[in-house]
């Protein structure tokens, strides 16, 4: 083995020891896993219901959509007729 081979092989093992301090078991990756997934998806519908709940009032506060309105009457209006 020469010197560029030992410290490449130095250099893996080095890497291999910092991916298993970083890591830990494989039973502590899957639970640190599943948590950051189960925030995630939390986090993602806390925002979603605040951004709806603002829409909501702004559309609220300013009147509402009177087309949007109009459109829904028409759609209620012309699904009935179509049975």
């Amino acid at each position: 083995m020469d010197y560029e081979e030992k410290e490449l092989e130095q250099h893996l093992q080095a890497l291999t020891s910092a991916i298993q301090h970083t890591y830990g078991t494989t039973k502590a990756l899957l639970w640190r896993s599943f948590l950051a997934g189960l925030l995630s998806g939390l986090g993602a519908t806390i925002g979603v219901a605040i951004v709806l709940a603002l829409i909501a009032y702004l559309v609220r506060h300013f009147g509402g959509l009177p087309v949007i309105g109009n459109w829904l009457s028409e759609l209620g209006r012309v699904l009935p007729a179509k049975r």
